[in-house]
C-alpha cells in the first residue's frame, strides 16, 4: 500500500454556509462550486466510481467468537445497490466494496483468532480495489453512529492512498448516508479530508453532481450536498429526493454478493427461523413513514410522508431475487410497509399470483393501526413469518408526548388480530427512559406487553438520534452524556440497544454489572417518581425477564411453542450461548417436546430433569448462580 507523501491533506474547519438555490446570491455559489470541482478533479472526467460499505464496528468492539459463530449482522448495502443502478444506467462503471462482509467472511474462514487480523483484512481489501479498479471517485456510506469510528478510518485510508492514475495522487472522496445527514458538522470535524457530503436520499443528487463535474449538466442542478473545500464550504439545499418513477428501479444485486451474506452472518430478526443455508435478501417497497415520532429519524432523512415504488416494480424485484439469485426469504426494509393498506394487500396478493413462494418478515416494524384482518390475512398467504410492531410505551401520556400514531387500545386491537394468525411470529419494540417517565409509567408498558402477549419484545433504553425533537429536549434537560447517550453509566459497553453488541450481551458478559439489592438501587423510589437514568439498566433487566421469559410458563399453543424453541435455539447457538435464562428455557422446551400444556410447576421439574440429560447442569449452575439471585431480589422488590 502506498500512502501519500506528507500524510493526509487537512482542510480548514469552519461553519457550513447555507446557500438556498432560490436566493439571488446562488449564481455566485454555483460559480464557486465549479471552481472547487476544477481544483479537485483538475479537468478529469469521472468514469469509474467505487462505493464502499465500512465495517459495522471498529476493532475495539469486534468480538471474534461471536463473529466466528456467524452472529454478526451482514445486511447487503441495499442503498449502494440502488445508487449503483442509477449510475450504471447512465453509463458509469461501478463497483461496490463491502468491507463489513469481508471482515465476517475472513473471520469465519479463519482457524482461530491468531490467524485473523481485523485491521489488515479490511485495509488490504480496500487497497486491492484501488489497485484493480483505479476509481476516479470513491463514495462511502454510514448508517449508524456505532459505525462512525470505522467510517473515519476508511475515509482516512482513501485520502492517504497514493493513486498513480490520478494527477496529484489524491482520490476524491464523497460521504453520505443516514449518519452523515444527521450530523454533518461532526462528520466534517472528524473527517475534514472529505471533499463532498451528500444528504438524505442521494441517488439523484449524486448522479447530477457527476454530470455537472463532467460538463453534462449546469451547476444549477446541484442539490442536497455540501462542498468541502479549503476556501470554504457551500451547501446546496435543493430537494432531490426521488419520486415514484425514480424509485422504481431494481438495485444492482450483481454487485452485492447476495449469495454469500447469510453464509457468514445474520440477516434480520427471523434468521433463526430459516434452515441453515437459506438465501436471504432485503427489499424496499416504499420510503418514509406517516408517523412523526419525536425519537425517530425517518422524517429527518426521508422527509414527510411516504413515497412508494409501483407494485409492479416491487414484484419484478422479487422475481429477479427469486428466479435469478435463488433467494428464498426477503426482509422488508420499509419503515411503514402497510401505509397504503390497499397497495400492501395488492402487493401481497401479487406475490401469491406470481407463485413466488417466498417467505418474508418485517424487521423494521409495521404500524399497529394498519393491522386489519384482511391485510394480515393477505400477508400470511404471501409468506409472512414475522412482524415487528413499534409500541414503545404502554402509557397513553407518554405515547402522546412522543407523537406515537396510536394508543394502548390501538395496540391491543392489533394484537387481537395477530392472535388469529399463529404462523406469524410477532415481536414488539419497547422503550424505557423517556423524559418524564415515572416508574408507574414503565409498569404500564409491562402491563401492556403482557396483555398483548406477543412472542417476544426487544426492550431498549432510549438513546435518541441527533436531529430529532426528543434529542433536543433531553439535551435541554441535561439527560444526555458523552456522544449524546443517556447517562446510564455503562453506555461505553453497549453502543447498540439490540443485537450482538447490545446491553443484554454486555450484562451477560459482566461488562455491565447488575446489583442484587434493589431497595438500595432505587432508594425507596415511589411509583410516581422518575428513576434516575443510572438505574435503567437494572429496570431493563427485570423487564426483559418478566416480559420475555416469564411468559413462556404460560404458553400452551403448539405453533407458538415450536416458534419459541426455534428462537431460543438461535439465541443460544449464535447470539448468547452463556445466557442463563435462554439455557434454562431452551433445555426445558427440548425435553418437553410435544407437551406444551404442562403446568408451571411441572415445567420447572421437567427442566431440571432435562438439564441432567442434556449435560448442561454445570454451565447452567455457573450462569444461574448470579442471575437467579438478582432475579429473585428484583421480582420480590417490584411485586
Amino acid at each position: 500500500m502506498i500512502l501519500r507523501a506528507g500524510g493526509i491533506n487537512k482542510r480548514t474547519v469552519m461553519d457550513i454556509k447555507e446557500l438556498s438555490i432560490d436566493a439571488v446570491a446562488d449564481e455566485e455559489a454555483f460559480l464557486r462550486a465549479k471552481s472547487c470541482f476544477e481544483d479537485v478533479f483538475k479537468g478529469r472526467v469521472i468514469k469509474k466510481v467505487l462505493l464502499v460499505n465500512p465495517p459495522d464496528i471498529e476493532v475495539g468492539l469486534f468480538d471474534y467468537n461471536l463473529t466466528k459463530r456467524g452472529r454478526s449482522n451482514n445486511y447487503p448495502p441495499y442503498g449502494l445497490g440502488v445508487l449503483a443502478r442509477h449510475l450504471m444506467d447512465n453509463g458509469y462503471e461501478v463497483r461496490v466494496c463491502n468491507l463489513n462482509h469481508e471482515i465476517l467472511a475472513k473471520c469465519k474462514a479463519s482457524e482461530d483468532a491468531s490467524q485473523f487480523d481485523f485491521e489488515t483484512t479490511w485495509r488490504s481489501r480496500l487497497t486491492r480495489e484501488f489497485e484493480e479498479f483505479q476509481p476516479d471517485l470513491v463514495g462511502a456510506t454510514c448508517l449508524f453512529t456505532v459505525t462512525h469510528p470505522s467510517f473515519i478510518q476508511v475515509s482516512k485510508l482513501v485520502k492517504s492512498y497514493e493513486a498513480s492514475w490520478i494527477e496529484g495522487g489524491e482520490i476524491p472522496l464523497v460521504l453520505g448516508g443516514v449518519h452523515v445527514t444527521h450530523d454533518a458538522e461532526k462528520i466534517l470535524t472528524d473527517i475534514p479530508e472529505a471533499d463532498f457530503l451528500f444528504l438524505n436520499e442521494s441517488e439523484l443528487s449524486f448522479l447530477n453532481f457527476i454530470e455537472v463535474v463532467n460538463g453534462k449538466k449546469p451547476s444549477q442542478e446541484l442539490g442536497q450536498m455540501i462542498v468541502n473545500h479549503p476556501s470554504g464550504r457551500l451547501r446546496f439545499t435543493k430537494d432531490m429526493r426521488p419520486q415514484s418513477e425514480d424509485l422504481s428501479v431494481v438495485p444492482a444485486f450483481e454487485l452485492l454478493d447476495l449469495l454469500e451474506l447469510a453464509q457468514v452472518g445474520t440477516l434480520g430478526s427471523w434468521y433463526g427461523f430459516k434452515e441453515k443455508g437459506t438465501r436471504i435478501a432485503t427489499v424496499l417497497s416504499n420510503r418514509g413513514c406517516r408517523a412523526a415520532c419525536t425519537f425517530c429519524n425517518v422524517r429527518t432523512f426521508n422527509g414527510v410522508g411516504v413515497r412508494g415504488k409501483t407494485v409492479d416494480s416491487v414484484l419484478e424485484e422479487l422475481r429477479v431475487l427469486k428466479f435469478e439469485y435463488g433467494i428464498e426469504h426477503v426482509i422488508w426494509l420499509d419503515d411503514d410497509l402497510l401505509n397504503d393498506e390497499k397497495r400492501a394487500t395488492d402487493l401481497f396478493n401479487g406475490m401469491v399470483q406470481k407463485n413466488l413462494q417466498l417467505t418474508w418478515d418485517a424487521t423494521n416494524g409495521v404500524i399497529a393501526s394498519s393491522c386489519k384482518h384482511d391485510v394480515i390475512a393477505a400477508a400470511t398467504e404471501s409468506g409472512c413469518i414475522g412482524m415487528y410492531f413499534g409500541i414503545e410505551s404502554g402509557n397513553n401520556e407518554i405515547l402522546k408526548s412522543v407523537k406515537k400514531p396510536g394508543n394502548v387500545d390501538t395496540f391491543l386491537k392489533a394484537a387481537e388480530v395477530l392472535q388469529k394468525f399463529e404462523q406469524i411470529n410477532t415481536k414488539g419494540f419497547l422503550m424505557l427512559g423517556f423524559p418524564g417517565e415515572s416508574l408507574s409509567m414503565i409498569f404500564d408498558t409491562i402491563a401492556l406487553a403482557e396483555q398483548m402477549n406477543l412472542d417476544w419484545n426487544n426492550i431498549a433504553i432510549l438513546q435518541p438520534w441527533k436531529a430529532t425533537p426528543i434529542y433536543d429536549t433531553m439535551v435541554e434537560e441535561g439527560l444526555l452524556g458523552e456522544e449524546g447517550k443517556q447517562k446510564t453509566g455503562d453506555n461505553k459497553f453497549a453502543p447498540y440497544n439490540l443485537g450482538p453488541y447490545s446491553r443484554q450481551r454486555a450484562i451477560e458478559s459482566g461488562e455491565i454489572a447488575s446489583t442484587s439489592n434493589y431497595e438500595e438501587i432505587l432508594g425507596g423510589l415511589r411509583m410516581d417518581q422518575k428513576p434516575d437514568p443510572q438505574y435503567l439498566d437494572d429496570i431493563w433487566f427485570y423487564m426483559n425477564y418478566r416480559i420475555n421469559f416469564h411468559r413462556l410458563f404460560r404458553e400452551h399453543r403448539r405453533t407458538k411453542f415450536e416458534q419459541g424453541l426455534k428462537w431460543l435455539e438461535y439465541l443460544h447457538t449464535l447470539s448468547a450461548p452463556d445466557n442463563a435464562f435462554i439455557m434454562y428455557f431452551e433445555s426445558g422446551s427440548k425435553f418437553l417436546g410435544c407437551r406444551p400444556n404442562i403446568s408451571r410447576k411441572g415445567f420447572s421439574r421437567m427442566v431440571r430433569m432435562a438439564n441432567l440429560f442434556c449435560g448442561k447442569s454445570r454451565s447452567l449452575l455457573l450462569c444461574l448462580s448470579t442471575n437467579i439471585k438478582l432475579l429473585i431480589n428484583c421480582m420480590t422488590y417490584f411485586e
